[in-house]
C-alpha cells in the first residue's frame, strides 16, 4: 500500500519551517516516549532497521507511511505497547482508519506512560464525526491529564471544532461531490486546482514520480523514504462538462529540479499565472509567470513588492487587476497565517499592503484566498470561524456600501470535513467549484474535487420547503426524514409542529429529495420532490402530507375525492362542474368550448379550506375559489385555455412558485 502525503502538510507549502500548533503538540506528546523499551529481548538487526525507518517517517510527519511499518512490527511483537501505541496514533491519520485507531488505543487507557491516549481516542472520534463522544473524551483528557500550554490550547480548540461540527451536520447539504479523475489518480497526490478563465485548462500541483527531482526528506536531503517535489501540471478540457484529460508538466522553464512549484491562481485575462516556489526551505515566495500562448509560460519572476523574509504561500488577483490577495505569516498579523491585500499604485506596482482584518483573520491560520469574478465574493480557508476540524472553506462578501466585509460563512458539509479542505477555485461563470481534499483515501492521497454550482450564492439560493402534516384534515405532528433521492442519505430528521403541522427545511436547487413521514398509528408515507434549478433568489415550496384513518375514509364514497366530486357534479348537471373530456388531450373542440369547457390549472381541493395558503400564487394570476355540493372547495387559477400546452405553461409556473400539487383539469 502506497502512503503519501500526511495530514500536517496538505498544500504545496510542505517544506515550510513554520511549526504549527499541532506539529508542536506531537513533539510534546512523544518526547515522553523516547526512552520506552521496544521489548525486553534484543530485537534483530532487520527489526531495528525497520523500526528506525518507521520512527524517521513519523518524525518527518509521514504517519501514514510509518503506519505500514509499525503495523507489521506490531504483528511480530503483539504484546509491545509502544508499537501498539504508535500504530493506533498513525491510524488516526487514515481517512478509513479512525474506528480502528480508537479500538487499538482504548486498550492502553490507564497504562503508565500512556496518559495522553485519551487525547488520541478523542481525535479518532472527532475525525470520524462522532462529535459528542469526542467532546467527552477531550474533557476527560483536560481533567485527568491536566495539559498545559499548547496541548491545552489545542484541546480546547478541538472541542470547539466538535461543537461546530454538530451544528454543521444538522444543516448539511444534499450535494454530490466527485473526484476529478483524471487528473486525480490513486498513485500520488494532485491538489491546488486552478482553472483558466475560458475553462480550457486545469493547472494543478502534482507530487509524484513524474515530478522533477529526487525524493527528499523534510531537511531537503535525498532519501528513499522522503517525498517527491511539487511540480505544476496542466490538463486539457476535453468535454462540454469540464472533463479533463491526464495532465502533463507545464515545462522545464517553470518546473526545476531541487525546488517546489505550485500554481496559485490565474488572472481573469488569462495573462498571468501566480506560482509558489520554495527551494530547500530557504525561500517560500510568490512568483508570477506570463502567458506565451497555449500552455507556454515565461520563467517565473519574484513579486518583490509582496514577498517578505517570511512565508508567502498563496495569491489571487482581482478581476480588474488592481488588487492581489495573498497569504503570509509575517509579523504584525492576528496569529499564524493571515490574508492580506496589495493594491496597485499609480506606478503600477503593488505597494499598499494591508491586513484584511478580524472579519477574516484569527489567531489561527487562514490561507488560500480566491476572489470570484464579481470582485466582491472572497473564498478562503481557515482553521477557525466555526471550522469542524483542520482547514474549512469559507465565504465572505465585501459590502461596497458600508465599505467593509460582512460575516464569514462556512460552506458546510460535505464540502468541508473534519480533515483539511482548501484551495477553492470557481470557473468564471460560476457553474463549477473545485477544491482539494484527502477525505476519500485511506492512504491520505490528495485529490481534486468538483461541485456544481460553484458559487456560494447559487449553492445557497434559498429553496424553503414548508411541509404541512394533516391527519383526517386536521393539522398534526409527525416525524419527517429528508433524504437525498439519489443516495438515500438522511439529511435531516425533523418533527412537525403539533399545532400548525408544519416543518421547514432548506433544499438545494436542481436536486431531488425523498421525504419520509411517520405519524402515530400509520405506516410510513414517502413522497418525492424535485426542486427547480433556480440560479438565485428565494423559492418557497409548500407541500401537504395527508394521513387518513379508516373511519374517516369510510365517510366518503371512495378514497378518490376528485373522482367522487366529478361524478356528483356531472350527475347534478352542475354547469360549473367537470366536463366529460380527457384532460390529456391537446385541444378542445368548438362544441366543447361552446358548452363552457376549458383547460384549467387547479392548485387545491380541500374539505376544510380555511388554512390553505395561496396568496403567493396571486403574482401569477387570480385564484378562483369554487365550492361544490360535495363539500369540497377547489382552487383554480384564473386563466382559461383551449389548448392543454398553454395550461401546462401556467402549471409549471405554479410549481416554480412553490405549489407542487398543481394539475390540469377540464371544467366549465
Amino acid at each position: 500500500m502506497h502512503l503519501d502525503i500526511d495530514t500536517f502538510e496538505i498544500h504545496q507549502h510542505f517544506c515550510s519551517m513554520q511549526m504549527k500548533p499541532f506539529n508542536l503538540l506531537l513533539t510534546v506528546l512523544f518526547l515522553a516516549l523516547g526512552n520506552l523499551s521496544i521489548a525486553q529481548d534484543s530485537p534483530s538487526g532487520p527489526f531495528k532497521k525497520s523500526l528506525f525507518d518507521a520512527d524517521a517517517l513519523f518524525d518527518d510527519n509521514s504517519q501514514l507511511r510509518a503506519l505500514v511499518m509499525y503495523d507489521s512490527l506490531w504483528n511480530l511483537r503483539p504484546n509491545d505497547t509502544y508499537l501498539q501505541y504508535r500504530t493506533g496514533v498513525c491510524y488516526t491519520f487514515s481517512a478509513t482508519g479512525r474506528e480502528q485507531a480508537f479500538d487499538i488505543l482504548k486498550d492502553l487507557k490507564g497504562q503508565e506512560g500512556y496518559e495522553d491516549v485519551t487525547f488520541w481516542m478523542a481525535r479518532a472520534q472527532h475525525l470520524d464525526y462522532n462529535f459528542e463522544k469526542a467532546i467527552d473524551l477531550y474533557n476527560e483528557y483536560l481533567e485527568m491529564g491536566k495539559p498545559n500550554g499548547t496541548m491545552r490550547i489545542n484541546t480546547l480548540h478541538y472541542i470547539r471544532n466538535c461543537e461546530n461540527g454538530i451544528e454543521l451536520m444538522k444543516r448539511r447539504m444534499a450535494l454530490t461531490l466527485e473526484i476529478l479523475s483524471p487528473p486525480s489518480n490513486q498513485e500520488n497526490s494532485q491538489y491546488s486546482p486552478v482553472i483558466s478563465a475560458d475553462g480550457s485548462k486545469l493547472y494543478y500541483t502534482n507530487r509524484g514520480p513524474e515530478s522533477a527531482g529526487e525524493m527528499m526528506d523534510n531537511k531537503s536531503k535525498s532519501h528513499d523514504l522522503g517525498k517527491y517535489y511539487e511540480d505544476i501540471f496542466v490538463a486539457e478540457n476535453i468535454g462540454e462538462e469540464f472533463e479533463f484529460d491526464t495532465g502533463y508538466s507545464i515545462g522545464s522553464n517553470v518546473n526545476l529540479p531541487g525546488r517546489h512549484e505550485a500554481p496559485l491562481s490565474i488572472s481573469y485575462d488569462n495573462d498571468k499565472l501566480f506560482v509558489y516556489i520554495s527551494s530547500n526551505n530557504k525561500e517560500e515566495d510568490i512568483y508570477i509567470s506570463y502567458n506565451q500562448g497555449d500552455t507556454a509560460w515565461t520563467d517565473p519572476e519574484k513579486m518583490d513588492a509582496i514577498n517578505s523574509p517570511h512565508w508567502e504561500g498563496h495569491a489571487v488577483m482581482s478581476p480588474d487587476n488592481r488588487i492581489v490577495y495573498f497569504a503570509s505569516d509575517r509579523p504584525g498579523g492576528y496569529g499564524g497565517r493571515d490574508i492580506y491585500q496589495a493594491v496597485m499604485g499609480p506606478d503600477s506596482t503593488y505597494s499598499e499592503i494591508t491586513n484584511l482584518g478580524p472579519k477574516i483573520n484569527t489567531p489561527f491560520n487562514e490561507d488560500a484566498p480566491f476572489i470570484y469574478s464579481n470582485g466582491s465574493s472572497l473564498y478562503f480557508a481557515s482553521e477557525a470561524h466555526g471550522s469542524m476540524g483542520g482547514y474549512d472553506i469559507f465565504y465572505i462578501k465585501f459590502d461596497s456600501t458600508e465599505m467593509q466585509w460582512q460575516e464569514a460563512v462556512n460552506l458546510g458539509y460535505p464540502i468541508n470535513t473534519t480533515d483539511d479542505d482548501r484551495f477553492y477555485y470557481i470557473t468564471a461563470d460560476g457553474d463549477w467549484g473545485y477544491f482539494s481534499s484527502a477525505r476519500a483515501s485511506g492512504e491520505n492521497l490528495h485529490d481534486i474535487y468538483r461541485i456544481q454550482p460553484g458559487t456560494f450564492e447559487r449553492l445557497n439560493a434559498l429553496v424553503l420547503l414548508v411541509g404541512t402534516v394533516y391527519i383526517d384534515e386536521v393539522r398534526s405532528s409527525a416525524l419527517a426524514k429528508i433524504m437525498d433521492d439519489q443516495t438515500g442519505d438522511v439529511l435531516a430528521t425533523l418533527i412537525a409542529d403539533s399545532t400548525t403541522g408544519e416543518f421547514y427545511y432548506s433544499l438545494i436547487p436542481g436536486r431531488k429529495y425523498k421525504i419520509s413521514l411517520l405519524a402515530d398509528g400509520f405506516p410510513p408515507k414517502t413522497e418525492h420532490i424535485e426542486v427547480p434549478a433556480i440560479r438565485e433568489g428565494v423559492l418557497r415550496i409548500e407541500h401537504r402530507f395527508d394521513f387518513y384513518t379508516d373511519g374517516f375514509i369510510a365517510t366518503r364514497d371512495s378514497s378518490n375525492i376528485q373522482s367522487r366530486m366529478d361524478s356528483l357534479a356531472n350527475l347534478a348537471g352542475d354547469p360549473d362542474g367537470v366536463c366529460d373530456v380527457d384532460p390529456d388531450r391537446e385541444e378542445l373542440t368548438d362544441e366543447e368550448i361552446a358548452s363552457g369547457c376549458y383547460f384549467r390549472v387547479q392548485v387545491g381541493a380541500y374539505r376544510n379550506p380555511g388554512r390553505f395558503k395561496y396568496d403567493f400564487l396571486r403574482s401569477l394570476d387570480e385564484v378562483e375559489i369554487k365550492g361544490y355540493s360535495d363539500g369540497i372547495t377547489r382552487y383554480l387559477m384564473g386563466e382559461k385555455f383551449t389548448k392543454r400546452s398553454e395550461a401546462e405553461v401556467l402549471r409549471q409556473k405554479c410549481i416554480v412558485a412553490g405549489e407542487w400539487d398543481a394539475w390540469i383539469t377540464v371544467r366549465r
